[in-house]
Formats: C-alpha cells, structure tokens, sequence
C-alpha cells in the first residue's frame, strides 16, 4: 500500500488575515518528513489547534520574503528552541535567503547555538533527492524573488504480497530480491520476480503562493495531484492583480488546466471574498471542475 501525503492548509488568507484565515502557511507530511511551506504570522498557533508538533517539522520552504509569508517564522524558530528541538533544520528558499535568515536570528534573539539550521537558496533545480522523493523549485513572477515548488514521490516497484502468499514461500532473506526483478530459487521453486511486481504510481504536491500568471507555473504544476494555487482576486479585478503581482481565479483555472492537474485548491484569498468565497469557485468552475477553496486547518490526503 502506498505510503499516504497528508496536506494541512494552516493558513488560506493573503496579505491581510481575516478571523477566518490566517496568513499563508501549508504543511506536507509524508513517512517521517513534516515539511512547511510559507510560514506567515501565526503559523505556529495554527499548529496548536491542528494538534501537531512543530518539534515534527524536518524542513521549512519559503516561496519569497514578504511579511505575510515568513512573520511567523521567528516566534516558531523560538518555540522549538525552547521545546528542545534536537534535529537539523533545514530551511529553503529564493535567493537572498541566507542573509535574511541571518538578519533574522540577530534581530530577534534566536539561539542559533541550540538550532542546528541549515539555509539553502534555491532557484530552477531539484534540491533534494533522497531517491524516494524529490523537491523542484521554480522561478515565479512576483517582482520580489520568489520561488514555486513541486514534492514528487518517484514512481516504484511493489511486490504484490497477494501474489506471493499464494507461492506459500518459506521465509527467507532472498525474497527482498524479488522486489528488484530478480530470479530466485527457494524451496525448490524458480521464481521470477518480474512477475510479481507492479508499478506504484508516481505522486505529486504542487504549490504557487503569490506570482502572476506564468509559464514556469505551468511547468511546475504538469501532472499534479494536487495543485495549490494562490487567487488572490476574481476575474473582475484582473488589472489589480497584474498590479501587485498575483493573479486571478482564471489564471489559476488556466494554469492547472493546461498543467493537466487533478485536483486545484484555491488558497490566498483577498479579505474582499471573506465573507463570499463562493463568488471566487463559481468562477474557476466555469473552466475547471476538480477545484475546491479550502477552510483554515482543512486536510487532505493523496
């Protein structure tokens, strides 16, 4: 059986947060990795009322450095010294993130000799790859330098254990072989492992939070199971968007059509649609049906 994502939206709201929305922030869970993506102000009472550790985040993402995406970083940082975080730390994010993050832990006190951190910037690349999944980074179109992300879990061989508790083996340490394609011998039997196998399809995560509508977002998002994108404005407002550098229910509808994605979240939305968010998936329904607008601390499993 697959191993399951788990996707948390802990904050859907934009610049301004609203009683209902918090600022940006999206955590991913997969086997023992809790990754966060944005981490705007408040993330980290968001992960009190979601009941989940903050001691359980291996890696921390940032899209870009506007204050509606990262104010929230340093009381979370403060928090896990505090609570005896003892793992390393490993933050990513566009260029200029080392020398914010510096000036981050200087302006507010945190002890960096007890948080064992680590900070990447990253642009256009695959920036970690541990074979069993990998993170892409993108270029975004937002003015400030500001990155679009992929999670890939890699398609896999699968034994199918139905099929192998019918050969009724004697256990043995060979039958790990089978799992490569390998031919066997084991009580008196030749087995071939190819016949046993199936592929375990690939799985993919993807996230746009704050850019104008673009190609790399298109490219970022191909295949996607679940695209998360920002529509900051509706259609009727699309010259505000190109304004300030975001984008519409329109774009988004667009992008994750031509990407070819399965399932579109609408997140970042303007305090303006608090009250009637409705207004902003009537919109993206007309082009694109699989989409949804998720509430604060909402879940979602591929």
């Amino acid at each position: 059986m697959a191993e399951k994502i788990k996707i948390t939206f802990l904050g859907t709201s934009s610049a301004i947060p609203t009683a209902r929305r918090n600022h940006s922030a999206t955590l991913l869970q997969y086997k023992n990795e809790t990754i966060l993506f944005d981490c705007g102000e408040g993330t980290q009472r968001q992960f009190r009322k979601a009941k989940i550790g903050m001691s359980k985040i291996t890696k921390i993402i940032l899209s870009h450095w506007h204050g509606d995406h990262v104010l929230g970083l340093p009381g979370l940082l403060q928090t896990m010294v505090m609570n005896g975080y003892n793992r390393k730390l490993k933050i990513y994010g566009p260029r200029g993130s080392k020398n914010k993050m510096r000036a981050y832990i200087d302006l507010f006190g945190i002890d960096s000799k007890k948080l064992d951190l680590e900070v990447h910037e990253v642009r256009e690349e695959i920036f970690f790859d541990n074979g069993d999944f990998y993170l892409e980074a993108k270029d975004m179109d937002h003015g400030a330098p500001t990155n679009g992300y992929s999670f890939v879990i890699r398609e896999k061989n699968r034994l199918d254990k139905k099929k192998l508790s019918k050969l009724k083996l004697p256990q043995s340490s060979l039958i790990s072989e089978l799992v490569k394609g390998k031919t066997i011998k084991i009580g008196g039997k030749k087995i071939d492992g190819r016949k046993l196998l199936y592929k375990e399809a690939s799985r993919k995560f993807s996230i746009v939070i704050d850019s104008r509508y673009n190609d790399n977002a298109i490219r970022l998002a191909k295949g996607a199971n679940l695209f998360v994108c920002e529509a900051s404005f509706s259609k009727d407002e699309e010259n505000i968007a190109r304004d300030y550098g975001h984008m519409t229910s329109m774009d988004a509808t667009k992008i994750a059509k031509k990407a070819k994605v399965r399932t579109l979240a609408l997140v970042h939305l303007s305090q303006r649609y608090d009250a009637i968010p409705k207004k902003i998936l009537k919109e993206a329904k007309e082009t694109f049906k699989e989409v949804f607008i998720p509430e604060d601390l909402d879940e979602i499993v591929l």
